[in-house]
């Protein structure tokens, strides 16, 4: 009998219309990634900070690969140069009256660095979890897609360095998610139709190949 025992096209079909989110997801795209701050900054509900980010990761990423620096040298002229302007501002303050500087006591706050632990401890074991159920076969088309999507993803690897895949990655996350949401409808309805087709791929496989593959019977041990 084949391996994969499930519904038939038709059936397929209906599922479908009444699941039009991308897998099967029942939450919003802004609750998905935790309904905080960070999900506002990712789909771009905060654009100042969102546009910081973005421009200020990309102008890292053109001094260390396009002018080519080397993170050591740097952070040391960054902070060389943040120390300079520092400098003459509190010299120059006490001859036309300006204001000085102001340094805060706690520049980062111990919680923020608690939160953000936090918040890829729990994003980590969420991903590894949901690999881990892929893995186990539960949705044989899903699990055909992740492992094209790592093959596809190993490949891309090959042709960039970590940092510039380390910017595309930070990009692909800033734009990919607030384009999803802009059209989540058309991204659905394109989802849906490759998982039907992955699906009746996979039946195909599994009356041709798979079920022809002979097993082994299993017999019981008693322990004594």
């Amino acid at each position: 009998m084949p391996i994969y025992s499930g519904s038939s096209d038709s059936e397929d079909e209906r599922t479908y219309h009444k699941t039009t989110k991308l897998f099967s997801r029942q939450r919003s795209v802004h609750s998905i990634f935790g309904g905080g701050q960070v999900a506002d900054v990712m789909l771009w509900r905060e654009p100042k900070i969102a546009a910081t980010l973005v421009i200020g990761v990309s102008l890292l990423w053109f001094l260390m690969e396009v002018v080519e620096y080397n993170f050591i040298t740097l952070v040391c002229h960054a902070s060389m140069t943040s120390m300079l302007l520092f400098f003459i501002w509190s010299t120059v303050s006490d001859f036309l009256n300006w204001e000085r500087p102001i340094i805060p006591e706690v520049i980062l706050d111990e919680s923020s660095f608690r939160h953000l632990a936090t918040s890829f401890h729990i994003r980590f074991n969420q991903i590894l979890s949901k690999l881990l159920d892929i893995a186990c076969g539960r949705d044989p088309p899903l699990f055909f897609l992740t492992t094209i999507s790592l093959y596809i993803l190993s490949i891309i690897g090959t042709y960039f360095n970590f940092v510039n895949l380390l910017f595309v990655g930070f990009v692909s996350m800033q734009t990919m998610p607030v384009m999803y949401e802009m059209y989540e409808d058309d991204v659905d309805r394109v989802a849906g139709k490759l998982m039907r087709k992955l699906r009746k791929l996979y039946r195909k496989v599994d009356s041709n190949v798979l079920s022809k593959i002979p097993r082994g019977t299993v017999k019981n041990k008693k322990l004594t």
